[in-house]
């Protein structure tokens, strides 16, 4: 158990923080520059000091599993809560009250509020006796992305709670990132240090992004990791397959960390102030640590709403303005028939079928069918949606786009004149508001 009063900033002991090297992630470098590892290690030796060698050395190391994780996930708050209070649990936080509030993007928050730059979930703060987090809804939907970052604001907590004041600037954020290898979740945020997805997207495209957990350094987040698991005598065979687990540049970083640290001289140990092997504290029993968590919902609480699933384009404007865009069927219509043309003519031409088409005559055709298109689409009415995600058709009569769920607020005559109008909508809106 933490016990504030006799806790201090953890960077005090060590003097000012010197200045830190440029943090690269260049994939050649497997380890940080000396300067940077004398500061990691200083640090970890000093959370060592203020809270003791027990989680370092003994304390639960989490794996992202049902072994470790066995609480039911149902995709909302309760949810968040039930993993908050197993993360709390493994880190040795008291058994408070949790509150989590999750939030869509764009309300704010979201590695802002008390959780650095990179955090999708972060700690709020500790009031009335009550633990108070906060997520993104878009977290929620991949659990390479929500177990990190919970578990990183876990250590905030943990730091926080404490005694030690994080600020939210770099330096501070730093000492979180150590805390959490110090807890032993290293195996669930080296790996999301940076993490590199793909995912599909509409027609035959894919899109590819990268996330990004805490501040330090991909190769001092693995540095300091390693520095736990040699500092806990943690055997080849078990250090192998947290190796395996990885990617591959938090492996190599993590492989050649370890390398380092067990050839250091002095001895990690010693350098981190831990006692000798004989005077370790008791292991905790993990199998009851690993025990499903009653179930904290109220009688009262509504029924567990999911908030981890993409509802897409179907519902997202509900109650939100969106816009008709009147035009013509001309463009559309000219494209449906000359680009079919075009593609069977060169399909045509490169199949031995006995036919001798030339390609001009197939632009010709195409040309010929695109005008009539043209003509013809000028005399059809086009009313659609003006939501780029929707673009749905819309009923002379609709008031609210049956695809987005949008209120028809006006006609515009491109979608790009969407946000201009929503700004009109909005200044009349306030004039009315202020003559009223």
């Amino acid at each position: 158990m933490l016990h504030a009063a006799s806790v201090t900033d953890a960077s005090a002991s060590t003097g000012a923080e010197p200045e830190a090297e440029p943090e690269t992630e260049d994939d050649g470098v497997l380890v940080p520059p000396p300067q940077e590892r004398q500061w990691l290690l200083q640090q970890l030796a000093a959370m060592v000091k203020r809270f003791g060698p027990d989680r370092l050395l003994v304390g639960p190391m989490p794996w992202p599993n049902e072994d470790w994780f066995p609480d039911k996930w149902a995709g909302g708050e309760p949810s968040m809560r039930r993993l908050i209070r197993r993360l709390m649990m493994y880190a040795g936080l008291p058994d408070d009250p949790v509150e989590v509030t999750i939030e869509d993007d764009g309300q704010g928050g979201g590695g802002v509020a008390g959780g650095g730059s990179y955090a999708s979930v972060w700690f709020v703060g500790r009031k009335n006796g009550v633990m108070r987090f906060a997520a993104l809804a878009t977290s929620l939907r991949s659990p390479l992305v929500v177990v990190p970052a919970a578990a990183r604001a876990v250590a905030e907590a943990f730091l926080r709670v404490g005694g030690i004041a994080v600020k939210d600037d770099g330096g501070g954020q730093r000492l979180v990132d150590i805390a959490g290898a110090y807890l032993g979740f290293g195996v669930l945020t080296v790996d999301a240090a940076i993490r590199h997805l793909t995912g599909a997207q509409t027609g035959f495209r894919s899109t590819r992004s990268r996330s990004r957990l805490g501040v330090l350094a991909p190769q001092s987040l693995a540095f300091v990791f390693a520095a736990a698991t040699v500092a806990r005598q943690c055997p080849e065979k078990e250090a192998k397959r947290i190796a395996r687990s990885m990617q591959p540049n938090p492996r190599a970083f993590f492989n050649a960390a370890r390398s380092l640290l067990q050839e250091r001289e002095p001895p990690l140990a010693e350098a981190l102030g831990l006692p000798a092997p004989d005077d370790w504290p008791e292991s905790p029993d993990y199998d009851e640590l690993r025990a499903p968590l009653d179930d904290d919902v109220a009688e009262d609480e509504p029924p567990e709403e999911r908030r981890d699933q993409d509802k897409g384009v179907v519902g997202m404007n509900e109650g939100k303005p969106v816009f008709r865009v009147e035009r013509s069927k001309a463009l559309r219509l000219a494209k449906m028939l000359a680009m079919p043309t075009v593609m069977l003519g060169m399909v045509a031409g490169r199949m031995n079928m006995g036919i001798d088409i030339p390609m001009w005559q197939v632009g010709v055709a195409a040309v010929g069918l695109g005008a009539l298109g043209l003509g013809v689409g000028r005399l059809l009415p086009d009313s659609r949606c003006s939501e780029p995600k929707c673009g749905a058709t819309l009923g002379k009569d609709d008031e609210v786009c049956p695809r987005c769920g949008g209120s028809v607020m006006g006609v515009i005559n491109h979608p790009k004149e969407r946000l201009a109008a929503e700004e009109a909508l909005g200044k009349n809106k306030s004039d009315d508001a202020t003559a009223s």
